[in-house]
């Protein structure tokens, strides 16, 4: 079983990142304007040009590789700025924990695209998986308050294409990676999240005022932060990893869906314990339909892996 406790290691350290990017969120976005948030993504921005850097530093030939596999993983870049743009709005209008579970819809997005471009089939458990799964995210996206009842609002569609793109992100990096280095498609990938930041700086107002005045009232703290967060990432990545030598795929696949159940178990206690850094609506109404949508929607992964 110790590839169990690695395995589990991954979604806990994620868990504690969307906790981390909804503090962030909450503390620095601008309550008064919607969509705020999005100059947060030019520190992500920022880190992935740092990145990017010290893999050209310590991995040769980096360049030599296809113009066409360059395009591609600097678009996949791109796809990476867009989701987290789009995941950082949905943060400023739903709880963490109603947000994150969509990411497990991550996998259907790539089996469909992937039947598509790649030419991959579907099972019949991949695709009654997938069922389930929209299923828990149907119910989440319901709000059951007496005052509010029906589907809720905008971070469903923010979390749609946010997914959609992560998967197309996925699907592009496989198809080039296949061919190439890990870290080489790495540094261009992450160059194109960097160089896309840049870009946004230099064109979009709305984020750079957001962004210097992030800077201006938390910099620091939001600069250590994502860095923090990133290196857990990366660590949880690392796990996962580890954890496939030691057991199936499709097992350390199934334990990385518990995600979601953790940061709504960390949003409870941090709502009771950590008032300042996180706040969960804790009434029955809202807690109870959750929970079973967030258990819904991994026994569809438990459809989808095994």
């Amino acid at each position: 079983m110790q590839w169990f406790f690695i395995a589990l290691g991954a979604p806990f350290l994620w868990a504690i990142v969307n906790i981390a990017d909804n503090y962030l969120v909450t503390r620095f976005s601008n309550k008064e304007r919607e969509r705020s948030s999005g100059g947060l993504v030019l520190f992500s921005s920022l880190i992935g040009l740092i990145i990017s850097f010290f893999i050209w530093i310590f991995v040769p030939n980096v360049f030599d590789i296809p113009i066409l596999d360059k395009l591609l993983l600097l678009v996949a870049g791109v796809l990476t700025v867009i989701w987290i743009i789009l995941y950082l709005f949905s943060l400023e209008i739903e709880e963490t924990s109603a947000v994150v579970p969509w990411f497990l819809s991550v996998p259907v997005f790539g089996y469909i695209l992937g039947y598509f471009f790649l030419g991959e089939t579907l099972t019949l458990s991949q695709m009654v998986g997938s069922a389930i799964i929209f299923l828990g995210l149907i119910l989440i996206s319901f709000n059951f308050e007496p005052s509010k009842k029906g589907v809720q609002g905008k971070h469903v569609y923010y979390m749609i294409f946010a997914c959609i793109s992560i998967a197309i992100s996925g699907v592009i990096f496989k198809y080039v990676t296949g061919g190439n280095s890990f870290w080489i498609s790495s540094f261009w990938e992450y160059l194109g999240l960097g160089l896309s930041g840049l870009l946004i700086f230099l064109l979009i107002p709305h984020f750079r005022e957001a962004f210097l005045h992030m800077n201006r009232t938390g910099g620091h703290t939001i600069f250590t932060v994502n860095v923090v967060s990133e290196f857990m990432s990366v660590t949880g990545n690392l796990l996962t990893n580890f954890a496939l030598l030691l057991a199936p795929v499709a097992m350390v696949f199934l334990v990385s869906s518990f995600q979601p159940a953790i940061v709504l178990l960390l949003a409870v206690l941090g709502t009771k314990f950590f008032p300042h850094i996180v706040k969960e609506n804790l009434t029955k109404q809202i807690l109870i339909p959750k929970t079973i949508a967030i258990f819904i929607m991994i026994i569809g992964s438990v459809v989808l892996f095994l």
